[in-house]
């Protein structure tokens, strides 16, 4: 009996360090739904959170707690405002004005695993690059409009839930901060806190 019971420990830890290890050197693949909160300046144009987001990232595993790779997303800010009058160009025009703004990230990211083991893995990661910004505002008969690709940051904290034995496919969620600088119209400076939610899939 005391046999088994030490044969069955061993199985039991040597699976713990072999998907442990599976990490090393393989592909992944994370989806994101994502809600950003815009602050600061940026609340002077979108009072609201953008819902309508998203992000992926393809990620090489350089060790087993280690991930690098590229990541992409876009977010869609939108908000109209109640009718008012304005003074333009001399004249007083009264109109209802509609601000947007959508970002385009793409960035080089790191991923660094805390633990591979635990119903529950703490993560952290940095993603550094360029973000497309396309700007447009629309009052009576007037707008204006300003396409731009600047600098972009992306800290973040999250928790990976494994799903299924190896623990390599999962689910997670996410909370990190916007860095975009970007000055034009109304608006000066992008940033602002982001909310994640999504899944990580191996690329076999």
């Amino acid at each position: 009996m005391k046999k088994i019971r030490i044969l069955i420990l061993f199985s039991f830890f040597s699976f713990l360090g072999a998907a442990a290890y599976s990490q090393q050197g393989t592909w992944k693949l994370n989806l994101n739904y994502q809600v950003a909160l815009p602050s600061g300046n940026h609340k002077t144009m979108f009072s609201d959170p953008s819902f309508r987001g998203w992000s992926g990232a393809v990620l090489y595993g350089v060790t087993d707690q280690l991930q690098v790779g590229l990541e992409a997303g876009f977010q869609d800010f939108y908000q109209k405002t109640d009718r008012a009058v304005y003074n333009e160009g001399g004249s007083d025009v009264s109109a209802v004005i509609s601000n947007s703004i959508q970002t385009i990230p793409l960035m080089v990211k790191g991923k660094y695993m805390f633990t591979n083991e635990g119903f529950v893995r703490p993560f952290a990661s940095i993603a550094l690059g360029g973000n497309l910004v396309q700007y447009r505002k629309f009052y009576g008969q007037f707008s204006e409009s300003d396409t731009k690709f600047g600098f972009a940051a992306q800290p973040e904290l999250g928790l990976h839930i494994p799903v299924g034995r190896s623990g390599n496919t999962g689910l997670h969620i996410a909370a990190g901060y916007n860095l975009m600088p970007y000055k034009f119209g109304d608006a000066d400076g992008l940033n602002g806190p982001v909310l994640k939610a999504g899944i990580s899939v191996p690329l076999r």
